[in-house]
């Protein structure tokens, strides 16, 4: 008899939710603070005919505001209005049905803590690497398969999950401060049930908890401390536009309009050029909008308040929670966007300095700029995105030192695409990089050439805006072209099982190490280059195969040349002199050799030379 009733309290309980009975499924978020910017707190209650009842508090500074009820009888919503000066403690909720109790809740107010997304978020002075848990490395073999989660692990194949988790991120922090990266941005770490493809967690199905085969609530908390500790930031990832199928809403729709829904399945148009096209049609904007993205991973609706509501508090719970510096949103432009803008907009007004980039995976530089904040379009348009992601520059970066230098090609790509920078109104804080999770390894498109590879490391973490660095680019990991799967490899060591660990020097072959140690010289070099954070950018035309840049400030300037042509040049600084000034001399920051700038410079075929000059 006890047995059977520490189970049925066991099941009643949600997190710091305690219910009474079982009438209560579910009430969300989980806990709340005191002191916020937004003394609004709305709670998702679920269960039984909850949609019937009403809801009365008694605590000192705690109001209800309101009380929402869908077309689902068994959703409530409560709004409360919490008083700045409210004490940190439990409160009891009472729930009433035609003025008979029906059922109670406790539910926990705590104090705030100051966090580092109110006041050290990540930015220009940063460089991010980006991991995916599943296939980082595995921490802990005990949850490699879970009761009641339908996938294990098979490591055989690129679309089931292979077992990383946040044990095995956080045993690997020191790592990734070593290689010089200071922030750190995860791929999406919440439950995610789904039949296929669980391993990349895009495909929510509970927001409130950190999926059992990656680890717990508690090991994200581990995972920001461990973070915060080893002078790296960490970055939530944001989705907005789906949840997954396995969602506990498709068993129990909290409202008709939860989701976006057709008569038969309709996938989204994946072309975002519709909001910007000034000549667009209704019927592509709204496919684009409020097509699926994908037949698992239900559209939602934001539209609907509570949902638009509800999922902001998702993500500020998070970042009280676990204490997270800044936010990466997902698939920004398949939303409407204006309603993305107001969403943003939650997290702007509840922590003024935090950083956010948003995904915006458009073709041209027009397009990129008109999704930072501050743009001035011409329509009006302000996403509230302090941040965006350069796609075109990746592009280039993909293709450039595989050309033979030419008006439109070659070198001549970064040229063009920099004349185009006076469209940000904050070019600095732009992300770039090789490759992630999502598109080709930078490795498969130079073919393997580590002097390619390394030109391309060089642009990237000395160019405008700030360098994110996928895993396993410092070791140049092999990939498949055009294969979502084959950008996925598992990063070598991180399994017990490997044959050998490219964690460490030993473990990695001459290519990799050349690759990786060329990399962490220039990182850890741009921890302290100021100029290569917010200095200006000057470039020169390129001639020759040859193409110059420098990024400079009143204290410092970095000088970058490149040889696109497959020999060797020499060539002469007088062209450059407007860059170097008073300077007479540099260090070639990856290999500390001295260069004279008064004479000519010799630099091997495709090649990079990264100067910083002295006086």
């Amino acid at each position: 008899m006890k047995k059977t009733l520490l189970l049925l309290i066991v099941s009643c309980a949600t997190s710091l939710v305690m219910a009474v009975n079982c009438k209560i499924q579910h009430l969300e978020p989980l806990n709340w603070w005191i002191g916020m910017q937004n003394p609004e707190l709305q709670l998702c209650v679920h269960g039984q005919d909850m949609g019937a009842c009403e809801a009365a508090i008694n605590y000192p500074g705690v109001t209800i505001t309101k009380q929402v009820k869908t077309d689902n009888p068994n959703f409530l919503f409560v709004y409360l209005n919490i008083d700045p000066t409210t004490k940190p403690g439990t409160l009891k909720i009472n729930f009433t049905k035609n003025g008979k109790k029906y059922t109670s809740c406790k539910y926990e107010l705590k104090a705030r803590k100051e966090n580092a997304a109110q006041k050290n978020s990540f930015g220009p002075s940063d460089a991010v690497y980006l991991l995916m848990p599943d296939r980082f490395a595995n921490g802990n073999e005990k949850n490699d398969q879970v009761k009641g989660y339908i996938q294990g692990v098979n490591r055989s194949n690129l679309g089931e999950r292979h077992g990383g988790d946040l044990e095995g991120v956080i045993s690997k922090v020191p790592y990734i401060a070593d290689l010089g990266c200071t922030a750190l941005w995860i791929t999406p770490f919440f439950d995610n049930n789904d039949t296929h493809y669980s391993y990349h967690h895009y495909a929510t199905s509970d927001y409130f908890k950190v999926d059992p085969r990656l680890g717990t609530n508690n090991d994200y908390k581990r995972l920001a401390d461990s973070c915060h500790v080893h002078g790296l930031k960490l970055i939530l990832d944001v989705v907005p536009n789906h949840c997954g199928s396995a969602h506990w809403w498709s068993k129990d729709k909290p409202a008709k309009d939860w989701f976006h829904e057709w008569p038969q399945y309709t996938g989204s148009n994946y072309r975002m050029t519709a909001w910007t096209d000034p000549h667009a049609s209704d019927i592509d904007k709204t496919i684009l909008e409020k097509g699926w993205f994908s037949g698992n991973m239900p559209d939602l609706n934001l539209e609907n308040p509570e949902l638009f509501t509800y999922l902001s508090q998702v993500y500020i719970w998070w970042i009280e929670y676990a204490g997270v510096d800044g936010l990466r949103v997902d698939t920004y432009p398949y939303n409407d966007i204006k309603l993305a803008s107001q969403f943003i907009k939650r997290f702007i007004d509840e922590y003024p300095t935090i950083n956010i980039v948003g995904e915006c995976w458009v073709k041209s530089p027009l397009e990129i700029a008109y999704y930072q904040a501050g743009n001035n379009n011409k329509d009006g348009f302000n996403s509230n995105l302090p941040s965006v992601m350069d796609f075109v520059l990746k592009d280039h970066l993909q293709a450039a030192f595989n050309e033979q230098d030419s008006w439109d090609f070659g070198t001549s790509r970064f040229y063009a695409h920099y004349a185009q920078d006076f469209a940000y109104p904050d070019v600095n804080n732009v992300m770039n990089f090789l490759d992630n999770h999502d598109i080709d390894r930078f490795s498969v498109a130079v073919k393997r050439d580590v002097n390619k590879f390394n030109m391309g490391v060089a642009h990237l973490l000395t160019t405008r805006g700030y360098p994110q660095i996928y895993t396993g680019t410092e070791i140049m990991i092999d990939g498949i072209w055009g294969n979502y799967e084959g950008h996925r490899f598992d990063f070598p060591g991180g399994w017990k099982a490997d044959q050998r660990n490219a964690f460490t020097a030993e473990g990695r072959t001459d290519e990799e190490n050349k690759v990786f140690n060329y990399m962490r010289s220039l990182l850890q070099f741009r921890k302290n280059a100021t100029a290569l954070h917010t200095g200006k950018m000057k470039q020169f035309i390129p001639y020759d195969g040859i193409y110059v840049f420098a990024r400079y400030n009143d204290n410092q300037t970095v000088m970058v040349i490149t040889n696109n042509n497959n020999q060797e040049k020499q060539i002469s600084l007088d062209r450059y002199k407007e860059v170097f000034g008073q300077y007479t001399k540099a260090i070639e920051v990856t290999t500390g050799k001295e260069y004279a700038l008064t004479k000519l410079v010799s630099i091997p075929g495709k090649s990079c030379l990264v100067l910083d000059l002295k006086p």
